[in-house]
């Protein structure tokens, strides 16, 4: 009886080794994924099949060393290989290859490989509290790395903006500024709903150039105005129906968020609302797994950044004095939710 029960224990124990070697094995797919995208492989494929010899010759490098890459990109499902010629597999041309369109994830892989080096000195954000890569660097301060951030953001927005746009309702809407808005991408799908809304991007100037490069993917009929501004200090211009604000709010700390989500009050007409959408943490702040890993992200790239949950934005909101919340948890297979709240409409004897 007790060898069966030592059996037990080790067979569990043995299924809890394999399941956190799994864990910890997770950067050798995406370094070969980082790599083959680094090199251009995907794109080098686009056109047809080609021999390692073919693909070295082009990059000026080593056939063998070469060739052992693409055999892990084979392995991985990426490649498909007949003899020594290799090509892409179905899944590589659908989201790997810029003639994707907006299915196209390579540059949100280029992110996540700047987001892979920052964790790398995860420790150092840990102990010391501060950010281990600088977000000046990819938020105007290098206009390139700029310009890669944002367009990420826009290949992770592009599919989430649909969802967006389907679980909100903006048929009231006349004005909508998108605060932080990165690419915009999250506007334009809501603008595709509401073709008569004007809609205002306010975010630093870097980003709206890359902004104004991604309207350009989008046929829309609305006047889109484009407002040059640091959020964190620089007052809002103008009066607006709604607000969104998307993936930033958790990017302050608690007297900042405060003194900007008042400003964001105060530039709301009576009636009007504030979204607020982002990858809320659970009530405990031990899940979902993507908002947990943005809560570290934000510890890695940000000053004073940190993950919420839903409890805590309607709080925020509550406290500025905002009424009506309406908690929105939107696609089941999204990774993304949204609180909104209403400004009161004023009294008449006010």
């Amino acid at each position: 009886m007790s060898r069966q029960v030592g059996s037990a224990e080790r067979g569990q124990a043995m299924r809890e080794q394999i399941e956190l070697i799994a864990l910890v094995e997770g950067f050798f797919t995406s370094s070969v994924i980082f790599t083959l995208h680094r090199l251009k492989v995907f794109e080098r494929l686009e056109d047809g099949e080609q021999t390692a010899e073919e693909i070295a010759e082009a990059l000026g490098g080593d056939k063998g060393s070469l060739e052992r890459l693409l055999n892990a990109g084979v392995m991985l499902k990426l490649l498909k290989r007949q003899g020594d010629v290799y090509e892409l597999s179905q899944i590589a041309r659908n989201v790997l290859v810029p003639s994707a369109g907006e299915s196209y994830i390579g540059d949100w892989i280029e992110l996540m490989e700047q987001f892979r080096d920052a964790y790398s000195r995860l420790d150092q954000a840990v102990l010391t509290g501060s950010p281990s890569m600088d977000p000046r660097d990819y938020l105007g301060g290098d206009q390139a790395r700029t310009r890669k951030y944002v367009m990420a953001m826009h290949s992770y927005a592009a599919t989430r903006g649909q969802d967006l746009a389907r679980y909100l309702d903006t048929s009231r809407v006349r004005s909508l500024l998108d605060l932080g808005c990165g690419p915009g991408t999250f506007a334009f799908h809501l603008a595709t709903c509401n073709p008569s809304m004007r809609v205002v991007l306010a975010d630093v100037p870097g980003v709206l150039d890359v902004a104004k490069e991604v309207q350009h993917k989008y046929e829309l009929p609305n006047p889109i105005d484009y407002l040059p501004m640091d959020a964190s200090c620089d007052p809002i211009k103008g009066k607006y129906d709604m607000v969104l604000a998307s993936n930033f709010l958790q990017c302050f700390d608690e007297s900042q968020r405060r003194e900007l989500l008042q400003r964001i009050y105060d530039a709301i007409e009576p009636g009007g609302s504030l979204v607020v959408q982002a990858q809320h943490l659970q009530s405990d702040r031990l899940g979902g797994r993507w908002a947990v890993f943005v809560d570290l992200n934000l510890l890695c790239t940000t000053e004073r950044g940190r993950n919420h949950t839903m409890e805590e934005t309607v709080g925020w909101l509550q406290e500025t004095g905002f009424v009506n919340m309406e908690i929105n948890t939107m696609s089941v297979f999204g990774t993304t939710s949204f609180v909104r709240g209403y400004r009161p409409h004023e009294s008449p004897n006010a």
